[in-house]
């Protein structure tokens, strides 16, 4: 089966300014996790789509969502994270909210705006869920979240993320030369992983591993055990067990996934000793971000920034052009997919591109027809 999507949706910026209104502007996108929100007034700002978004933790203990705009002339109120404490001033004139979104204060009230009605100028809100700690938001107030989580409910989940034996490790930000579905489209394909990370993964090979659909969502499992699903294919397995990895106590089980991929941009992998969280984020039609969150076991994590080709200390982030030596001689599979992205990327972007066909099976390239499948039904086309 060809590709669904032709080359204008990897290289055409026309292409991404939809993706942004129809796509990430009215989608549930990962922004944390709810322990991040520790005290009342912890509050997270962050870009979805076209919209500028905050997460605050209420008095109540409850967490909220706004849209980070002043409802005076549109001045983004807060930026990165921190604690606002109960109040959030506007830098611009200060005008004040409570953290619940209620309009406080107004200088010169009187003199100013006589026919003020406060009442009607409170933050606009916008949709927030939590799911096994996963904080996820979305700019439209009235979006479902229950829908969101549904196709995952009754699905093995690997880790409890605040148990006393895991710890959170510095995440990684990548910076990537290639489309973000590039990158999401390489890492549900399970065609490559005998070829292109020979050296690293080995495989599992297309009969030997297996992705499921739940509605728009993914969930990727080794499958190379007759009868068994595991996080892990065999030859990893094996791997552990003779370095004697110690497993995280709530993940020392099986029958859950290794990959889970929820629409449109979150990647989270698990393994019996680790979990990550991935989100990626177009920054133009051929450039993306990627931040990883990694979690371990206490005691045997580390920061592993150093020993990842291409990091960049000062500006805390990976990049390919400052890699020393070649991917494939890297011995880290990540590495091997953003040179492969990338690749995809410059070729995406010749006038001699033309689609070819796509492996079949849910262990090959089905995964990329229905990841395509789901941004066009997304973006009404």
């Amino acid at each position: 089966m060809p590709s669904k999507l032709d080359a204008k949706a990897y290289v055409s910026e026309d292409w991404l300014r939809t993706e942004n209104e129809k796509l990430f502007s009215r989608s549930w996108q990962f922004a944390g996790l709810e322990t991040d929100f520790k005290t009342p007034g912890d509050y997270q700002a962050l870009e979805l789509g076209l919209y500028q978004i905050f997460i605050i933790r209420q008095k109540s203990g409850d967490l909220k969502a706004f849209h980070n705009v002043c409802r005076h002339r549109g001045t983004t109120l807060l930026e990165g994270k921190g604690n606002t404490g109960n109040s959030i001033v506007c830098p611009y004139h200060r005008w004040t909210y409570v953290s619940d979104g209620r309009l406080k204060g107004v200088p010169q009230i009187k003199n100013c705006f006589p026919d003020l009605d406060r009442q009607k100028l409170s933050l606009k809100p916008a949709a927030i869920g939590v799911f096994k700690d996963l904080v996820f938001v979305n700019p439209d107030p009235a979006a479902d979240f229950t829908d969101f989580v549904k196709p995952l409910q009754d699905k093995a989940w690997p880790h409890d993320l605040t148990a006393k034996d895991v710890i959170e490790m510095p995440p990684l930000h990548y910076k990537l030369n290639c489309n973000w579905k590039i990158f999401v489209e390489n890492a549900v394909d399970g065609y490559h992983l005998a070829y292109l990370h020979e050296k690293t993964l080995g495989g599992p090979l297309v009969d030997e591993n297996l992705w499921e659909q739940h509605d728009d969502h993914m969930i990727w499992y080794a499958a190379d055990e007759q009868d068994m699903r595991h996080s892990l294919p065999v030859k990893n397995r094996k791997e552990a067990k003779a370095w004697r990895a110690r497993a995280i106590k709530s993940a020392d089980m099986t029958g859950y996934g290794g990959v889970y991929f929820l629409f449109p941009n979150t990647l989270i992998t698990a393994t019996p000793y680790t979990f990550s969280i991935a989100r990626l984020i177009p920054t133009t039609a051929g450039t993306s971000d990627m931040t990883v969150r990694q979690f371990g076991r206490k005691g045997d994590a580390r920061d592993e920034r150093k020993h990842i080709p291409g990091y960049d200390k000062v500006t805390d982030t990976i990049r390919s052009e400052l890699w020393t030596k070649p991917a494939l001689e890297s011995g880290d599979f990540q590495t091997e997919d953003v040179w492969i992205c990338e690749k995809v990327q410059k070729g995406l972007n010749s006038p001699a591109y033309e689609a070819g066909p796509l492996s079949s099976g849910s262990g090959a390239e089905d995964p990329i027809i229905w990841f395509q499948e789901s941004i066009l039904k997304a973006m009404n086309k």
